[in-house]
């Protein structure tokens, strides 16, 4: 069976949208527009959990779930901007 993708606070989803920046190509090492915004997370200290080469953070268990699944970055891209505008249509609580 398949895990669940952790479930990612309003900030998180930003800051994932942010590193999917069509501006950011070439900015990681690697071929992958997707490569590119794990290095965006990763300069900013959003890698491992407990920066002791622990767990990936859940923003990085995102990118490599889609990553797996051969998504690309336009479509996670939609999907986060979705996932945003339905929580800020949402009513308080």
């Amino acid at each position: 069976m398949i895990e669940p993708l952790p479930e990612l606070s309003t900030a998180e989803l930003e800051t994932l949208l942010a590193a999917l920046d069509p501006l950011l190509d070439g900015f990681g090492e690697g071929g992958s527009c997707l490569d590119d915004a794990s290095a965006f997370l990763e300069r900013l200290g959003i890698g491992q959990q407990g920066g002791d080469g622990g767990s990936p953070s859940p923003l990085l268990q995102w990118l490599e779930s889609w990553r797996a699944a051969g998504g690309n970055r336009a479509t996670l891209r939609l999907m986060v901007q979705t996932l945003l505008t339905g929580r800020q249509e949402e009513p308080p609580a």
